[in-house]
């Protein structure tokens, strides 16, 4: 039979190779010249006892002096756990599209190359050009393929969900990475309460699935996917941070509110929507924590351009984030499918510098005004999805080659 992989160790002709599938200790019945420990090799032989026994071989690479560096030793450190997480990424993408395909959902693909974008403030843009002649024509790489996608809701596609790599420019650390891969799915004729249990079920089968039990260890204890509580972003901001959204609707309000209780990062120059982030992190989040699987639900209306407003709380929209163990993993809505509304929010919300002025994408606008249905989607990061399954504390423990900052 015949073996093929990496030579990690030789001498006195014992050694141990290694392929994709594991490890397995080496003994040469041959004279072993000209093949060295880091040479990728075909060995001919017969397996005995758990030893392979050589009785040819070929050098299909040499190596050099310096073989075990870069990213074999990023790959294959004994702590670092990144090589089994690749083969676990591989598991969870395969769980996410049975499960998707089991209940009646249809894989699509977007663009990456956008043209327009939904005008949300804190997202900035990749932008590049294409060229054909003389003709130059700005574009960007995709946040997201939420434009898109709700326009094959509007050719009568029901259920329909995709895997993609999505770019968004300014965003790096432990939890970020300017080039990630994003879920997203959505419901015609739903609403965020049925992307809130479809965000359920998902993970508990992924869990069960990849590691054959529901719940996940985060933050010190063992938490339940199957068993999940609601709070709204009102009271979460009440309890915990002893602040009024109804009464600091406005960023001077909200500023003085935080200085009065002495939150040190606040800055008079801050919108309202960076002290409200500011907040959240520092004051809301740890305690989300506690309580294991949470979705924070009912933002306040300056927080979700695409978001439908909850009916009889004009200052709230329907939109529900998932958290366990205080992370943040999902991001969902009902969707606003009235044009005249959403036109309105894109004029209100591009207020950014000329430097970093995207346009509205009037495609998609266009396509609104033509009919969307109701609407449930939300968007789920696969990378914070391997974290959370893996155990890990930063992306860089479960992306292959992350950004450099």
């Amino acid at each position: 039979m015949a073996m093929r992989g990496r030579l990690l160790r030789l001498e006195g002709g014992r050694g141990v190779l290694r392929d994709q599938s594991g490890e397995i200790d080496i003994v040469f019945g041959i004279a072993y010249n000209g093949i060295k420990a880091g040479d990728i090799a075909e060995l001919l032989g017969v397996v005995e006892g758990g030893v392979f026994r050589v009785a040819e071989f070929r050098v299909l690479a040499p190596a050099v002096d310096t073989w075990d560096r870069g990213d074999w030793a990023r790959f294959n450190a004994d702590a670092s756990g990144l090589r089994d997480n690749l083969t676990l990424r591989a598991a969870i993408i395969d769980a996410v599209q049975q499960f998707f395909s089991a209940r009646g959902f249809l894989a699509v693909d977007t663009p990456i190359l956008i043209r327009g974008s939904a005008q949300e403030e804190e997202i900035q843009l990749f932008a590049t050009e294409y060229r054909e002649g003389k003709t130059v024509e700005p574009v960007f790489l995709a946040p997201s393929p939420e434009l898109h996608m709700k326009r094959l809701l509007g050719i009568g596609m029901e259920r329909i969900y995709q895997i993609t790599r999505s770019f968004r420019n300014g965003e790096i650390g432990p939890l970020h990475n300017p080039e990630f891969t994003l879920l997203e799915w959505y419901r015609a004729y739903g609403s965020y309460e049925e992307i809130m249990d479809d965000v359920e079920c998902l993970l508990v089968y992924v869990a069960e699935k990849t590691t054959g039990k529901s719940s996940v260890f985060r933050q010190g204890k063992q938490i339940e996917l199957s068993s999940w509580k609601r709070i709204s972003v009102h009271e979460a901001f009440l309890r915990w941070a002893n602040i009024d959204l109804g009464l600091c609707n406005e960023a001077e309000p909200l500023f003085l509110r935080a200085n009065e209780l002495g939150y040190g990062s606040a800055n008079p120059e801050d919108t309202w929507a960076d002290l409200f982030h500011k907040i959240l992190v520092e004051m809301v989040e740890p305690e989300l924590a506690c309580l294991g699987a949470v979705h924070l639900v009912d933002y306040p209306r300056q927080l979700a351009a695409l978001a439908k407003q909850k009916e009889g709380q004009p200052a709230v929209v329907e939109r529900a984030e998932a958290y366990i163990g205080g992370g943040e993993l999902t991001n969902g809505y009902t969707e606003l499918n009235d044009p005249a509304e959403q036109r309105r929010r894109f004029a209100q919300t591009n207020q950014r510098s000329v430097a970093d002025w995207v346009p509205a994408d009037e495609d998609f606008l266009v396509a609104m005004e033509r009919g969307f249905p109701p609407a449930g989607g939300v968007a789920l990061g696969i990378d914070r999805l391997l974290m959370l399954i893996a155990g890990a504390d930063s992306l860089d423990e479960v992306i292959a080659f992350p950004a450099v900052g």
